[in-house]
C-alpha cells in the first residue's frame, strides 16, 4: 500500500469510522501510530520529480535561492530528518527543528507520549508535543544530506529552552547559533519566540532579541539570515511594536506564526462531529491548534506586517512569511498578492499529501 493511501486510511478511519473508540483510545492511537508513520516518511525513497510551473514562483531573497515560496514549518522534522524526501517531492526549502539547547523528551500527559490528533474533516491538528529534540549539541553538527539541492535551501528552527533560567538560556541560545552557523549546510535561522506547549510570551522580548543582536546577528561574517517566529494569536496592534524592534536590531524577518490557543475563536471552523474531540483535547491537554482554522488570520496578520514594513521601508531586506492554514496554491497566489515572501505548512502538507502522494507538489501547482 503506498504511504499516502496509509496515511488516509489511518487518519480517517481512526477519527470517523471508529465511533465506539472512546476520544481518549483515539488520541493514544494516533499519537503512537503517527511516531510510527513519520518513521516511515523520513526513509522514503523519491527521485528528484520535476514540479511543473515552478519557475514561475522562483525567487532570490538574502541572496538565497528558493525555487518556491513554500517549505515545511518547524516541528516537522524536529531532528533534522527527512530533507531527502522533501527535497526530491519539490519542496521549495526545508525547515528542521525547533531544538533547544538541551535535550528534552517532550510531553508526557496521562500516560500519553506526545499527544496529538488530526481533525481529518476541519483538516485541523492539535499538538501538546511539549518541544522533542536531541538538542543543539548534536543537532548543530550534523550532516542533513548528502544531496543538497539549489533551489531547497535548509533552514533552522531554534528556541530558547524553557528549562534554563532566562539569562542562561539566552547565553545557551547564543552558544547554539554559532553551532549552526558554523554549519555550512544551514543556509537561515529562524528564533521560535512563540510555543504555546511551554508557555512563550512577550514579555522581556525586546532585552532578548537585544541580546541576540549584540551577541550575535552584529558577528556575523556569513550570509545567514534570522528570522524571528510568532503566534497566530498575536493582536495586530503588536505588529508595529514588534517590527519596530526587528528593524532596531536588523533581523532579517518576521514569521506569522506558531500554533494558536485561541480555542474560542477556533472552534468555529471545527466540523460539527469532530468538535467533542476538539473539546476533550484541549481539556485533557491544552497545546496548540494548527490547521485551516488559522487560514484568515494568518493572512490578514502578515497583510497587515507588510503594510507596516513598506511603510517603515527598512535600509536592508526583510521579509514577512506566513504560516497557519495553507493548503493550497491559491494561498500561495494571495500571499504573493499580498507581498509575503515565503509561505510554510504543516497541516496542509499531510492534508494534501493523502489525496496526492508523492504528486504533492506538482498537483499543488496545477491551475
Amino acid at each position: 500500500m503506498y504511504l499516502h493511501s496509509l496515511t488516509r486510511v489511518f487518519s480517517n478511519i481512526l477519527i470517523s469510522k471508529m465511533p465506539l473508540l472512546s476520544d481518549g483510545a483515539k488520541v493514544r492511537l494516533y499519537s503512537c501510530g503517527i511516531r510510527w508513520f513519520m518513521q516511515l516518511f523520513y526513509k522514503l525513497q523519491v527521485n528528484n520529480i520535476l514540479v511543473q510551473k515552478q519557475a514561475s514562483y522562483a525567487r532570490s531573497l538574502w541572496g538565497i535561492y528558493f525555487r518556491y515560496p513554500l517549505l515545511n514549518s518547524a516541528g516537522m522534522f524536529k531532528n533534522g530528518e527527512g530533507y531527502d524526501v522533501v527535497a526530491g517531492l519539490g519542496a521549495g526549502g526545508y525547515l528542521g527543528g525547533t531544538s533547544t539547547a538541551n535535550s528534552r523528551a517532550g510531553n508526557i500527559k496521562h500516560n500519553i507520549k506526545h499527544p496529538c490528533i488530526t481533525l481529518p474533516k476541519s483538516h485541523t491538528s492539535l499538538n501538546y508535543m511539549g518541544l522533542p529534540n536531541l538538542g543543539d549539541e548534536i543537532l548543530g553538527n550534523k550532516n542533513i544530506t548528502k544531496n543538497k539541492i539549489y533551489g531547497c535551501p535548509i533552514g533552522w528552527s531554534i528556541m530558547r529552552s524553557p528549562d534554563y533560567r532566562e539569562e542562561v538560556g539566552l547565553k545557551r541560545l547564543v552558544d547554539s547559533l554559532l553551532r549552526f552557523y558554523s554549519n555550512p549546510e544551514i543556509d537561515f535561522i529562524e528564533i521560535n519566540e512563540s510555543c504555546p506547549n511551554v508557555g512563550a510570551t512577550f514579555d522581556g522580548i525586546e532585552n532578548r532579541l537585544k541580546y541576540i543582536a549584540e551577541n550575535f546577528l552584529s558577528k556575523r561574517e556569513r550570509n545567514f539570515p534570522v528570522i524571528v517566529k510568532l503566534s497566530n494569536d498575536i493582536k495586530p496592534s503588536d505588529i508595529p511594536f514588534m517590527l519596530d524592534i526587528l528593524f532596531r536590531y536588523k533581523y532579517d524577518g518576521i514569521n506569522i506564526g506558531n500554533t494558536s490557543i485561541n480555542y474560542s475563536k477556533v472552534i468555529k471552523s471545527i466540523d460539527p462531529t469532530e468538535q467533542r474531540l476538539f473539546k476533550f483535547f484541549i481539556k485533557k491537554f491544552g497545546g496548540g491548534v494548527g490547521g485551516l482554522a488559522l487560514k484568515e488570520n494568518s493572512l490578514d496578520l502578515c497583510r497587515q506586517a507588510v503594510q507596516y514594513k513598506n511603510q517603515f521601508n527598512p535600509d536592508y531586506e526583510f521579509h514577512v512569511i506566513r504560516t497557519g492554514g495553507i493548503d493550497s496554491h491559491q494561498d500561495i497566489l494571495q500571499s504573493i498578492e499580498y507581498g509575503i515572501s515565503l509561505n510554510q505548512w504543516y497541516t496542509g502538507f499531510f492534508t494534501k499529501y493523502m489525496q496526492y502522494g508523492n504528486q504533492i507538489y506538482n498537483n499543488l501547482n496545477a491551475l
